[in-house]
């Protein structure tokens, strides 16, 4: 069973708002968000195999390229499964995103996925941004586009 849809659309603060959803054997593979000005947000779904990966990495290039964005955060927090080759490719992934001026934060990565990463021989360096998870994936993002938040009177 395969079917794939897109969907833009803007909420009530003028935002756009892009899901880009592939359904293979009924789940979801991607969904991206633009969360702030220039930075995006995706979170990958479900158990990644060679087939799901490639063509939701292949949906995310097409929908960066799309925008303005030069940041994004990839949430892995709902990724049941992944093996070595699937990590492979999440960082040729981000070393192409590099290349095109996007700097990924990844968050919220389980311990079976990290496993497999560190399994598969991902480095963990300076060029692969990991946080903990999503508020710290946003905090990250901001600081790298010299934002923050700061608290606001009620009054």
């Amino acid at each position: 069973q395969y079917n794939e849809a897109f969907m833009q659309e803007e909420n009530k603060e003028g935002n756009k708002v892009v899901f880009s959803r592939r359904k293979i054997g009924g789940e979801t593979a991607i969904i991206l968000n633009e969360i702030i000005e220039g930075g995006l947000y995706s979170s990958f779904f479900g158990t990644l195999d060679s087939a799901r990966i490639k063509s939701a990495t292949d949906e995310a290039l097409e929908l960066v390229n799309a925008s303005d964005a030069d940041v994004i955060i990839i949430d892995l927090k709902n990724v049941d499964m992944i093996d070595s080759s699937i990590s492979i490719h999440l960082v040729k992934f981000v070393k192409t995103l590099a290349l095109v001026g996007v700097n990924v934060i990844f968050c919220s990565i389980q311990p079976v996925v990290a496993q497999a990463m560190i399994s598969a021989g991902v480095e963990i360096n300076d060029s692969l941004k990991i946080v903990k998870n999503l508020k710290g994936a946003l905090h990250l993002a901001l600081k790298q586009k010299g934002l923050k938040i700061v608290s606001v009177d009620p009054q």
